[in-house]
């Protein structure tokens, strides 16, 4: 996929994104194949911090999202 843009509402995630230091936690395991991912599956796209309350919708339908039980689609 091309010019996909991914907002994040959690500095620490962003900032573990684009930092280049590693450690041994399982938090930089799950960010480093976040990496991966993104690097393989999309080009000329980007991730970016927004301030949770810049962005209430998202963070209500992130936590919609969180308490369903199945897949629901919004």
């Amino acid at each position: 996929m091309d010019n996909v843009d991914f907002v994040v509402d959690s500095k620490t995630t962003n900032d573990a994104f684009h930092s280049n230091l590693f450690d041994v936690s399982e938090f930089e395991h799950i960010t480093t194949e976040r990496k991966r991912l993104f690097n393989s599956k999309f080009t000329n796209s980007r991730v970016e911090f927004n301030k949770r309350q810049a962005n209430e919708v998202s963070h209500a339908l992130a936590g919609e999202a969180a308490l369903s039980a199945s897949h629901t689609l919004f």
